[in-house]
């Protein structure tokens, strides 16, 4: 699939936040699941949204609420990421791997 420069960029950002040990399982992380949004939509380029939400569905629901200061710090709105940032889907409350992870 086809990313847009400023998704490749917002993940980029993000990925760069994270442990090196951990930064290239989390990219790929990450990258999957935002391919799985774009999909989602019907799209065949994954945009900045896209990558903001995939990067939030692979962060652990307790750790999200850091993740608002780092959404604004990137020039996005933290409110266009409300539901995201609140759903805890598929993750289990004594794990923190994210859903399918494979970990």
């Amino acid at each position: 699939m086809n990313w847009s420069e400023g998704a490749e960029n917002v993940l980029t950002a993000l990925a760069k936040m994270v442990p090196e040990t951990l930064r290239q399982l989390a990219h790929m992380s990450a990258k999957d699941e935002a391919e799985s949004i774009a999909q989602e939509r019907g799209a065949n380029e994954v945009d900045v949204d896209d990558a903001m939400r995939g990067w939030i569905r692979i962060t652990p629901p307790d750790q999200r609420n850091g993740l608002v200061a780092v959404i604004d710090s990137l020039g996005l709105e933290p409110e266009t990421y409300v539901e995201e940032l609140e759903n805890a889907e598929g993750w289990d409350e004594e794990s923190e791997e994210p859903p399918d992870s494979g970990m």
